[in-house]
């Protein structure tokens, strides 16, 4: 009666996830898409994934790619992210430079309730020169208890295949970062991500692991994470059937609960 009890709750409104598995760009998600899941006040989480050469963003069949990221929730809903994405293997500095700089916005729309899902607006900042992790989407996302220990987390949304970019402007030209803008459409690229809709299902396993499949838009993946030590994850996928990815991610509370403090009869 009272694993039911417990099960019923967990149904009706899931807490904010403490720490978890996060996707390519570090946000909360799968393998590429994200999700509308609410992360914990205060939240900060750096991680790295590997990206490989057939599915890479900017370096599109030629260099697999390091992404970097770190992620900060910043208020109740409102979650700030900022990747660098790098190629791997040799390439002229003119081609590489630093890296593509790229900071995203997460707000959480509607939390979840006993029927509704989750709903949350991503949006990416318009400042970089023609950045290619551009993630302006509307998702979803509902947990379904399915046992004790077995939670279902789907996730479905639309990423506009529209961006602005700044494409025409160099990066020794840069003084000016409200100059160059221009509307694109990314289903033009090598690689255009999540142009459309996507969405996927990850089963977690008493908030330990699980696994995943998705739609990014454009090729079905499957993956695994596991959580160690309550705070680091771990997770690899395969993409299309192809090529592996993996990553990693940690995260802690900026935030801390201060002690209740009892007195003594």
């Amino acid at each position: 009666m009272r694993s039911l009890l417990g099960m019923m709750l967990l149904g009706i409104g899931l807490p904010a996830r403490l720490y978890g598995q996060v996707n390519v760009s570090g946000k909360a998600g799968l393998l590429y898409i994200p999700s509308a899941e609410l992360t914990e006040d205060g939240t900060f989480s750096i991680g790295y994934t590997y990206n490989p050469p057939d599915y890479a963003f900017r370096f599109n069949k030629k260099n697999s790619e390091s992404i970097c990221f770190v992620n900060l929730v910043l208020l109740p809903r409102l979650e700030v992210n900022l990747n660098l994405l790098m190629p791997n293997g040799p390439i002229g500095f003119s081609g590489r430079g630093i890296g593509d700089r790229q900071v995203d916005l997460k707000y959480v729309v509607l939390t979840e309730g006993k029927i509704r899902p989750s709903v949350a607006v991503i949006l990416s900042a318009p400042f970089g020169i023609d950045n290619s992790l551009i993630t302006n989407a509307l998702v979803a996302t509902r947990h379904v208890v399915l046992s004790k220990s077995v939670t279902a987390v789907i996730t479905a949304g639309m990423g506009s295949p529209y961006s602005i970019y700044r494409a025409s402007v160099k990066n020794d030209r840069n003084e000016d970062i409200f100059s160059g803008y221009s509307l694109r459409d990314k289903r033009k690229l090598p690689y255009h991500y999540l142009s459309g809709p996507f969405g996927g299902v990850k089963l977690t396993v008493v908030q330990t692991g699980g696994l995943m499949v998705e739609w990014d838009s454009q090729h079905l993946n499957v993956g695994a994470y596991a959580r160690l030590f309550k705070r680091w994850t771990i997770q690899a996928g395969l993409l299309n059937g192809d090529q592996l990815t993996v990553g990693t991610s940690y995260a802690v509370p900026l935030l801390r609960t201060p002690k209740r403090t009892g007195t003594k009869s």
